[in-house]
């Protein structure tokens, strides 16, 4: 794709209290796809906050994506239902639904044969247990 079939917006950029219009370049719908595996390659940057604090130094060197597992590493070692089921799911697959088919292969007027003989029978039982009882009342 050369520049000019390239998608441009306009911005206004304020330099000592004068507007000037700028363009950038829009992000096509191939490199947004790119972008989170972009950002989870980058180092990991500890806030000045942290780096005063001294914490999180143990990360230094690694990518973002690094640093996340690990956090959900601790959080599910710690009990945390959500995180564990999280890291199940992304080391064992999540479960494969399980879906009940049934196969009909009778017409309708067949389906309600069926189901009045059913009745019938049901009926019929009905009768010889009542039979019994008064039998043996």
């Amino acid at each position: 794709m050369n520049d000019l079939q390239k998608s441009y917006e306009s911005f206004v950029v304020w330099e000592n209290g004068v507007p000037r219009v700028e363009l950038r370049q829009m992000l096509e719908k191939e490199n947004l796809i790119d972008l989170p595996l972009a950002a989870l390659s980058l180092p990991y940057l500890r806030t000045p906050k942290e780096v005063f604090l001294e914490r999180d130094a143990e990360f230094e060197g690694l990518t973002n994506a690094e640093v996340m597992n690990i956090r959900l590493a601790r959080k599910a070692a710690r009990g945390d239902t959500w995180a564990i089921k999280d890291i199940q799911d992304r080391v064992l697959g999540k479960p494969k639904q399980q879906i009940e088919k049934h196969t009909i292969s009778e017409t309708y007027d067949q389906f309600l044969e069926r189901k009045e003989q059913l009745a019938d029978d049901y009926i019929k039982e009905m009768e010889e247990a009542n039979a019994e009882v008064t039998i043996e009342g």
